[in-house]
């Protein structure tokens, strides 16, 4: 809170009045011709603010975290993809608002920021769902001081970033992934499985990949599109935003082309399909791709974690790892 000297284009001296209320909201700030004028104003907004008075309407001083997270999901969420508009809606619904939904945007304190991660954690979330649910709350009352000018400060602090422990990916080894394959040849998610282990292929890319994007004649498998699992659609892009291209060695060759064959499938055809011939949902690759592992006497791994399966196969083949990232996701 300040007299501000200010020269304006004419070099006139002129003096602005800036004063906090005690919330920390800018009074409204007020130019004047003359000191005394500007020390009046000063010492009068002084006054209002050691009564009480605060620098923001009564609809402002009045609302509620309910309220405002309707306002700004409505303005501040524009370049916001779809997958993580619906997380953060979700995540405000069973995280945030039951506790801090009543609550006035004004009077929220740091402490209570604490108190919506502990009751999460209590619930079981993984400690990356709890860092997801930091990053609303920071971005959410961040927009309230920045965007809005409705806070003095973020009552999200630093120090309440969850930290996230670092986990190493579990991943089958060359003699456990040639295993599985076999296991799984006349299986219903052999060509997602065989995909994975054998080209590096995420399960969004697997969910999506059509029989026209599998090049048995370069032996490469193109990438251009993925399933996004949060909007449940497909999408004409994968995840590095762009199309890419995938190696396909001599033993994937000839499966896909043996599963080709056998469905009389079409070009515009899902290469990996449930057990029901439809789309692979990820629910139904994860259930049951744990049974088979299981049945085959290896450590449980995920979908994703076949990927890194793939990495260590062509380590092991000699290729560095450096080299075989570039190619599955070489542009085309």
């Amino acid at each position: 809170m300040a007299i501000i000297r200010r020269q304006n284009s004419k070099h006139e001296v002129r003096y602005q009045v800036k004063v906090r209320d005690g919330l920390g909201q800018w009074f409204r700030s007020v130019t004047f011709e003359t000191k005394a004028a500007a020390e009046a104003y000063e010492r009068q907004l002084f006054m209002q603010r050691d009564q009480g008075a605060s620098a923001l309407p009564e609809s402002q001083r009045n609302m509620t975290i309910a309220e405002y997270w309707q306002v700004w999901t409505a303005e501040c969420r524009s370049q916001m993809s779809r997958g993580w508009i619906i997380s953060q809606d979700q995540m405000a619904r069973d995280y945030v608002l039951p506790v801090l939904g009543a609550r006035k945007l004004i009077e929220v304190r740091p402490q209570e920021i604490g108190i919506v991660l502990d009751r999460a954690r209590q619930k079981g979330l993984a400690p990356q769902t709890v860092k997801h649910i930091y990053a609303v709350l920071h971005k959410m009352f961040e927009d309230a001081v920045e965007h809005y000018g409705w806070l003095g400060r973020n009552p999200v602090l630093g120090r309440y970033r969850p930290k996230i422990p670092i986990r190493e990916r579990e991943f089958l080894s060359p003699q456990e992934a040639m295993k599985l394959l076999e296991l799984t040849k006349s299986h219903y998610l052999g060509p997602a499985i065989h995909l994975q282990i054998l080209s590096g292929l995420r399960p969004s890319e697997v969910q999506a990949l059509r029989w026209q994007a599998v090049d048995f004649e370069r032996g490469q498998i193109l990438i251009r599109a993925a399933f996004n699992n949060k909007e449940k659609c497909f999408q004409e892009h994968p995840k590095q935003d762009d199309w890419g291209m995938a190696p396909m060695p001599p033993k994937l060759k000839t499966y896909l082309a043996a599963v080709k064959a056998s469905r009389n499938a079409l070009e515009g055809d899902l290469v990996a399909l449930s057990h029901k011939g439809k789309f692979l949902p990820y629910g139904t690759y994860l259930r049951a791709l744990r049974p088979l592992c299981e049945k085959a006497g290896l450590k449980k791994v995920t979908p994703h974690e076949l990927r890194h399966s793939c990495t260590e196969l062509y380590v092991q083949a000699g290729r560095r790892p450096r080299t075989f990232g570039a190619c599955s996701t070489n542009r085309v």
